[in-house]
């Protein structure tokens, strides 16, 4: 599904060379369809195209859940505020549910027509909406008793049994069963109709996988869905009740509106006031399997009070993000493995913290080893002379290293204080449950304050020395949340650098303050560029030099390596760069509301998306700087709230020999023929003309190979 320039066109004719932006909403749809492009190249492997399925299904879910309630509440707001943002709700809605149809038809499209029979070339069968064989019903049967019946909650919406209060909980997805009792279908039979049973029935993810494998049949695996399980064994479940019919629905609560992170503070309160005076609600999604009949919706939303226009249909089966879990079925079905990269010239038997006092390491990440992380933090935890440990924590996973050495570090009698946000928007459980634990652990644990999001990725070890401390920094573009998963692209510096490491002390410093950066005035940091500090600032600065260095007839280029792109002033920067003869290329993962080839404004700026294996998160800014290239890699990107809302920091790379790597990393992603595609004015993600010709490249298999060259090929870390 492609952009059209119809009714996209009609949105972008209403911008003027006063508001050259595209919208946030629209480009995020635009990602979305680069992983449906994925998922129906018949060049990546058959697992690899399930994930691209779920991944779309993920941030389709998201921008839903985020994106759709926001629009909503700014249909509710006066025409001056929505004349001064540019914005036309009510068009751009219609819009967007036009695209999401499009996108989700297509996706069943690529389910059905394209990957499940490359599934089946496989050897691997899907069971979709089809009765099982007679041996996966007897398997069925024994795996329902066994494993599932314990975890099920089967709760009457009708009759005398009906619970009152059964309204769904979010992080669950039910069946809706609709039954008779077996002497009531004999009379509705015989003329006499019965009102039937509603009952919902837990799916319990939480405790089995909802991908189940059935035994091999004739060379053939076989993988269900969990509900399929349960629809299959509800005979047990309801004895003496004969099932009409059932279907999976969630409701999807969204989180609130946080107008802080894309307005400034006097016009979001404005708005406030004025969704306050409309007595606007977050409206609350149901999701639900095609086919459910409309009696079944209608008892249900009175039954949970929510209004029909609020309940929207999906495909054959719901959360098909947890395609992303899809087991693993033969090394053909997936990318080749990529076995990570030793980092050369460092010895894992001794201490990582000595060695940085010598060298300092830059890390590409997933294809170096993760063991320097690793070794970091549990050196800093078992090191008698380390004192003190301060690390930021966006998010927190149960399985995450660091947590355990934080812990380790804390019972070994080290002060460490770690800076947890409790405001992202769906982890709030996890991270509470992780800060509780390093509490008991004798962690001081600092949470983020509004307006005060740290998401900065860093960390600060402070060792006592005979003269003085040595300080050790851990800087990245990426957090520490599913850090070793191996699936993100990222980069990390480990420095002892003085300048650096004195910095970053000063942020933890300040950070432990709680105080709003604007009763700061002024806080010397120089090498780091830090968020509400001096950051948007700096970047200002850095374009207008390019400016500059082009007017004088010099050689001047900008490369962004970013997620989203979205802050005006910078990007009226840069039409002003390009404008000026300055090289401008974006390499943009997600949103990005700087329009490319727009006549006289930005018809030389060049806008791609790589899309591959592993999910882009680097944040790369690169300036010429008249030949002294400035080289700068980044926790957050070009937003509204990562410059006003967030503690981001953004720190330079100065060793020559990492810049050169880091020239080659940005080099691999502008030559990429293969999975980068070229943006256009109306968000269409168009493939790069590829002949045979010329060399294929692949960003992400360039830059694993760079790794591999520049470090000891002959050891190799899990």
């Amino acid at each position: 599904m492609a952009l059209s320039p119809g009714p996209l066109g009609q949105i972008i004719s209403m911008l003027d060379v006063s508001h050259p932006y595209f919208d946030t909403n629209l480009s995020w749809l635009s990602y979305t369809h680069r992983l449906l492009m994925e998922a129906k190249d018949e060049t990546v492997p058959p697992r690899e195209r399930v994930h691209f399925l779920g991944l779309f299904s993920e941030q389709l879910g998201d921008f839903i859940k985020v994106k759709i309630p926001m629009l909503k509440a700014m249909s509710e707001v006066s025409r001056d505020i929505l004349e001064k943002l540019n914005l036309y709700p009510e068009s751009l809605l219609a819009h967007i549910h036009e695209i999401i149809e499009n996108q989700s038809e297509e996706f069943n499209t690529i389910l059905c027509n394209q990957v499940r029979p490359a599934l089946e070339n496989q050897g691997v069968h899907l069971y979709f909406k089809e009765p099982f064989l007679e041996v996966h019903s007897e398997f069925a049967r024994k795996f329902f008793t066994e494993q599932l019946f314990r975890y099920l909650q089967p709760v009457f919406l009708s009759g005398k049994k009906s619970f009152k209060s059964c309204f769904p909980d979010p992080a669950i997805f039910h069946l809706i069963v609709r039954l008779q009792k077996h002497d009531q279908v004999l009379l509705s039979v015989a003329g006499s109709p019965v009102d039937p049973h509603f009952v919902s029935v837990n799916i319990p993810t939480a405790y089995s996988s909802r991908f189940v494998e059935l035994p091999e049949q004739g060379g053939t695996r076989y993988v269900a869905f969990l509900e399929d399980i349960i629809r299959f064994n509800l005979d047990l479940l309801f004895p003496g009740y004969t099932v009409l019919e059932c279907f999976v629905l969630q409701s999807d609560r969204s989180p609130q509106l946080e107008l802080e992170d894309d307005h400034p503070l006097p016009l979001a309160n404005r708005i406030h006031k004025q969704l306050e005076k409309q007595n606007f609600v977050v409206p609350q999604s149901f999701l639900y399997e095609s086919g459910m009949p409309e009696s079944m919706k209608e008892f249900l939303a009175e039954k949970f009070d929510a209004p029909l226009q609020e309940w929207l249909q999906q495909g054959e089966y719901l959360n098909y993000a947890d395609f992303r879990q899809f087991p693993g079925i033969g090394k053909k079905a997936d990318y080749p493995a990529q076995q990570p990269v030793h980092y050369a010239g460092w010895n894992p038997a001794e201490s990582l913290l000595d060695s940085l006092l010598a060298k300092e390491m830059l890390l590409h990440l997933p294809y170096h080893s993760y063991l320097p992380v690793l070794k970091f933090f549990n050196d800093a935890a078992v090191d008698p002379f380390v004192r003190e440990i301060h690390v930021s924590l966006y998010k927190i996973h149960a399985n995450s290293f660091l947590v355990n050495s934080l812990m380790s570090a804390a019972r070994n009698g080290k002060k460490v204080i770690a800076f947890v946000e409790l405001n992202t928007r769906f982890d709030v459980q996890e991270n509470m449950l992780w800060s509780k634990k390093m509490k008991e652990a004798g962690v001081k644990v600092i949470f983020s304050a509004p307006g005060l999001k740290m998401h900065a990725k860093i960390a600060l070890v402070k060792r006592k020395a005979k003269k003085g401390w040595e300080r050790f920094a851990y800087l990245g573009t990426g957090g520490f949340y599913r850090l070793t998963a191996r699936k993100i692209t990222d980069h990390t510096l480990l420095t002892s650098d003085r300048e650096l490491c004195n910095e970053l002390e000063l942020l933890f410093a300040y950070m432990a303050t709680g105080e709003e950066p604007k009763k700061y005035k002024y806080l010397p940091f120089s090498q780091l560029q830090v968020s509400q500090f001096n950051m948007h600032r700096k970047l200002v600065d850095m374009i207008d030099q390019e400016i500059r260095y082009s007017k004088m007839g010099q050689r001047a280029s900008i490369i962004l390596k970013i997620n989203q792109l979205q802050d005006k002033q910078l990007i009226d920067k840069l039409y002003h760069a390009v404008r000026m003869g300055v090289s401008v290329t974006l390499i943009v993962t997600n949103c990005v509301c700087l329009i490319p080839d727009l006549p006289t404004i930005s018809d030389n700026i060049t806008v791609l998306r790589v899309v591959d294996r592993y999910v882009e998160n680097t944040r790369i800014f690169y300036f010429y700087n008249n030949g002294k290239e400035a080289i700068f890699l980044s926790s957050g990107d070009w937003t509204f709230r990562n410059f006003h809302r967030r503690i981001d920091v953004c720190f330079p790379i100065a060793d020559p020999g990492f810049k050169n790597e880091m020239k080659q990393v940005l080099k691999n992603y502008l030559n990429d023929n293969q999975k980068a595609v070229r943006l256009d004015t109306y968000q269409n993600n168009l493939s790069l003309n590829y002949s045979e010709a010329n060399t294929k490249v692949r960003a992400q298999e360039a830059n694993y190979k760079l790794v591999d060259r520049l470090e000891d090929k002959s050891v190799l870390v899990k």
